[in-house]
């Protein structure tokens, strides 16, 4: 694998993982608010509230009015037919009968001129009913909505860790490949994981620099972008040969090496190490 499989591999994985990340930012999935029962309950109320009727005798303050009307009424016709009858000697009379129907009457007719005072009431108590309903769908949709934002906050806020998380690793990646392919450095197994590496792309990264610098053995390294050479043996010391390895490329590459351990605590145990594989 080439050094510009590896980048391209990697930049393939990073874009997609970014862009997913972006796909479930932007939408929240299966998101239940705790007030979705109440709000369809009122949306149920609201929608299938019967048209505005006024019975008038399903009016209680119509039925309040028409008892006290009809009471007094017929108080004011006894009371007339009363007096007429004394003018009479305590007889009743054809007269006297209607001047009490008279007063009997005009106290109907006042219940009835209370009839569209007593309509408007009742279509105000039918709007104000609506109105409450309507006062508390808002109010459970607002609650809903920020319920909704909070829990939105809070994906966000993890997702735009995850991609400073990501965005680090993938820093480190950057560097680590510039770093093995400048000086031929070898990562232990702890940053190869931190920078999401496998030890495969790391073999071919160091395979490239030693073959740009010309110091893979003469007696016969891997093409591969590793194999026995990076096991810590070459294949000539696998057969008892002698390895043909020059004093300069030694140097070489211990020089380079050197210059890496600026980047790393650990690179002059690992250079040591590396050191004595190739002597």
């Amino acid at each position: 694998m080439s050094t510009n499989e590896i980048e391209k591999e990697q930049t393939d994985a990073y874009g997609a993982t970014m862009q997913a990340l972006r796909q479930v930012q932007d939408a929240l999935p299966d998101f239940t608010s705790s007030y979705d029962g109440e709000i369809n309950r009122l949306y149920e109320q609201i929608t299938n509230r019967k048209e505005f009727r006024y019975d008038v005798n399903s009016d209680p303050l119509y039925n309040m009015y028409r008892d006290r009307y009809v009471s007094d009424g017929r108080m004011a016709m006894r009371d007339t037919m009363g007096q007429a009858a004394s003018l009479t000697g305590g007889y009743g009379s054809s007269y006297g009968q209607a001047v009490g129907q008279q007063q009997y009457d005009a106290y109907l007719q006042k219940l009835s001129a209370l009839m569209p005072e007593l309509y408007t009431a009742a279509y105000d108590r039918y709007a104000a009913e609506g109105d409450r309903l309507a006062g508390q769908l808002d109010t459970a949709a607002k609650l809903a909505d920020k319920e909704y934002g909070r829990a939105k906050d809070k994906q966000n806020a993890a997702i735009s860790l995850e991609k400073e998380s990501y965005n680090r690793r993938w820093q480190s990646y950057q560097s680590l490949i510039d770093i093995i392919f400048k000086s031929g450095y070898q990562p232990s197994s702890e940053e190869l994981e931190a920078a999401g590496m496998s030890q495969e792309q790391a073999e071919a990264l160091r395979y490239e620099y030693l073959r740009a610098n010309k110091l893979l053995p003469t007696g016969g390294g891997s093409s591969g972008g590793g194999g026995a050479y990076w096991g810590g043996s070459s294949s000539a010391k696998k057969s008892g040969k002698e390895d043909t390895t020059t004093s300069k490329e030694k140097m070489l590459l211990a020089g380079n090496a050197r210059g890496a351990s600026k980047t790393s605590k650990t690179s002059k145990t690992r250079r040591s190490g590396f050191t004595d594989r190739v002597q």
